[in-house]
């Protein structure tokens, strides 16, 4: 049966790893061209996805750049204002100081008043919008060219629709600088509610004690931005189809490719190209102030509708949104093409991976039989070589157990001594006191049966001694079944004399159990765990000695713990307490071989374990300190 089960063996180092080769072979190119496969979709996927994606990234950030440039315009809307007012004003400030230098000697007052007037009436500038306005220092009109009549009138009262005294301010401006801006408000048209921010420059003519100025609303001067704006926008492109649409806050388009659609209602032109659902996604989404949106219209010069996604963003106080996007079938065609370039990748790689795979496996199979046969080889060999070790590890096991139990014997030796120390003084006696009799003619039956007695007495506890020496020391390890108490009792029997001399007292708590294990095998334990308590003990001279024994079930266990008061064991070495060899007595006293067999039969021949600690405890009102073997091993 056992050669029956090497062969087997030796088949399956032979054939085994080719097999394993092979297989492994199959499932990795398996895997590797359903991964590939798998991976090949999913970029595929993804690639269509990271198009959609970056192309919505692209189209944001070119809306981002034109929002900033929009925002940045209107920032500088008053600041750009501000610099034609003041660029105005000193031309018509540079035109009266010519004037008046010219002709200051030669004209009255009345007369350059005149000129003046002549030359600056009739300038304008921003659209037409623009003129200049002229007042003495005590707020009378000299120039006036929207509103003549005004002219030689004094307006120091006039105030703007906030209640601002407009003269007076300005008078207050320039009383300590040469000139300064200055900013009203005006309804303007009657009827018109609404008040309009101006913005003014008035700057002084000393020579004449006049002060001139000019001003501009600032919503006439954004239009003129907007336009600008407008302009601009109408020449940036990117890519193709992709343009910028500007629609007002009425949602009519200020700016489109096509320039039939200028002016139409966004709403109603994307109407007629989306379903009334659309329609109604349409009309929630603009509502934001920014985002995506999907919507069906025509691609220039083309007369079908395609899905476009397109971003939109709101400008603030214009009210505008500018958008712009991409048609779904244009990124179609750059997806096409880049999935016609990765499938040929992927045919490409898929070929080189199986040409690899199987040039990779029959390397494999010829390696695999090679380090099989290696294998084999190798392991009729070693198994030769175990067959020995274990047949020498075996003949070794033995003897250090009968080793130990040899050491053992020198201490059983000295209990026996013990034991047979009295009895033979007792037979001694007896004989003695025999011969002295029947020397003296004393020796009486009575006299002579009682010491045959005692004699007889004692002979049967040498015998019974003998016998109890002979029984423990028996090679075989039969398990049977047997009670704990009584196997104490042996033990008490072959050392109870020593611990008597040694004035060594037992406590004993010990429940009713019985086992069925190996009888012998503990017995030897138990000897030499209390033998090496006696030895600790007798180290100790300044205090009582004590051994205490515990049994009891617990968990479907024996528990069975050891104890003495001999102070415990050094914590430096307690841990290899039960190494063979290892002892801490002379060499004359001890093999250090005892705890390591009693651990040997404990774990390998009654299924248990064996363990040491030091513990502390109180007994009768004293404080102790002392090494604790503890026993384990399963009732049945």
């Amino acid at each position: 049966m056992e050669y029956k089960n090497e062969q087997q063996l030796l088949n399956v180092i032979k054939y085994a790893l080719p097999s394993l080769v092979l297989l492994f072979s199959l499932i990795v190119t398996t895997f590797l061209y359903n991964k590939n496969k798998t991976d090949f979709e999913s970029i595929k996927k993804n690639t269509e996805i990271e198009f959609i994606k970056q192309k919505k990234i692209l189209i944001k950030e070119q809306i981002e750049n034109l929002y900033d440039y929009i925002i940045q315009e209107q920032k500088d809307t008053e600041k750009n204002l501000k610099k034609t007012l003041i660029g105005r004003v000193h031309e018509a400030h540079t035109i009266i100081q010519n004037i008046y230098k010219e002709y200051q000697h030669t004209h009255t007052k009345k007369e350059l008043t005149l000129m003046i007037r002549t030359t600056l009436k009739d300038i304008r500038f921003n659209n037409n919008r623009g003129y200049f306005f002229v007042y003495d220092k005590k707020a009378t009109n000299i120039i006036h060219p929207l509103i003549p009549k005004l002219e030689g009138k004094n307006l120091i009262n006039y105030k703007d629709t906030k209640g601002t005294f407009v003269l007076r301010e300005s008078i207050s401006l320039l009383k300590d600088k040469d000139e300064s801006y200055q900013q009203w408000y005006w309804r303007k048209t009657k009827g018109d509610l609404r008040e309009y921010k101006k913005i003014g420059f008035v700057k002084n003519i000393y020579e004449l004690d006049w002060f001139l100025g000019t001003g501009e609303y600032v919503e006439d001067f954004s239009i003129d931005i907007q336009k600008k704006v407008l302009l601009q926008v109408e020449k940036l492109k990117f890519g193709n189809n992709s343009y910028f649409i500007v629609t007002d806050k009425n949602n009519n388009y200020l700016s489109h490719i096509n320039k039939d659609l200028v002016g139409q209602n966004a709403l109603q032109v994307l109407g007629d190209m989306n379903d009334s659902t659309s329609l109604e996604k349409i009309k929630k989404v603009i509502t934001k102030k920014e985002g995506y949106l999907d919507l069906h219209f025509f691609k220039p010069d083309s007369s079908k509708t395609s899905l476009k996604i397109i971003y939109f963003k709101t400008i603030p106080s214009w009210g505008w949104t500018i958008s712009t996007g991409f048609y779904e079938d244009d990124v179609d065609m750059l997806i096409d093409k880049e999935k016609e370039i990765l499938t040929n990748n992927y045919n490409k790689n898929l070929n080189s991976l199986l040409r690899v795979t199987s040039l990779f496996t029959l390397i494999l199979l010829i390696l695999s039989f090679y380090i099989s046969r290696v294998i084999e080889q190798k392991f009729k060999s070693y198994n030769d070589s175990i067959k020995k070790h274990i047949e020498e590890n075996k003949q070794q096991h033995d003897l250090l157990s009968q080793k130990s139990k040899l050491a053992s014997m020198g201490e059983m030796m000295e209990n026996i001594a013990h034991q047979w120390r009295q009895p033979l003084s007792v037979i001694t006696t007896a004989s003695s006191g025999i011969k002295v009799y029947k020397d003296m003619n004393l020796l009486s039956d009575e006299f002579l049966e009682e010491a045959i007695s005692s004699i007889s007495s004692s002979c049967h506890h040498l015998s019974q001694t003998i016998d109890d020496f002979s029984d423990f020391f028996k090679p075989d390890n039969v398990k049977s079944e047997f009670v704990l108490k009584n196997s104490i009792k042996k033990i008490y029997g072959l050392l109870s004399f020593q611990f008597k001399d040694y004035e060594i007292e037992i406590i004993e708590n010990i429940e009713d159990i019985s086992i069925m294990n190996s009888e012998r095998g503990l017995l030897q334990v138990l000897l030499n765990i209390l033998n090496n308590a006696k030895d600790a003990l007798l180290q100790c001279e300044d205090t009582r000695r004590y051994i205490f024994i515990d049994i009891y079930r617990k968990d479907n266990k024996v528990i069975i713990k050891i104890k003495d008061n001999a102070k415990g064991i050094n914590k430096e070495i307690i841990k290899r307490v039960f190494e063979p060899y290892f002892t801490t007595k002379y060499k004359s006293q001890g093999t250090g071989i005892g705890l390591y067999m009693s651990q040997e039969i404990i774990t390998r021949h009654m299924n248990g374990s064996l363990s040491v600690e030091n513990t502390s405890y109180a007994y009768k009102g004293s404080n102790f300190k002392g090494a604790l073997f503890t026993i384990e091993f399963p009732l049945s």
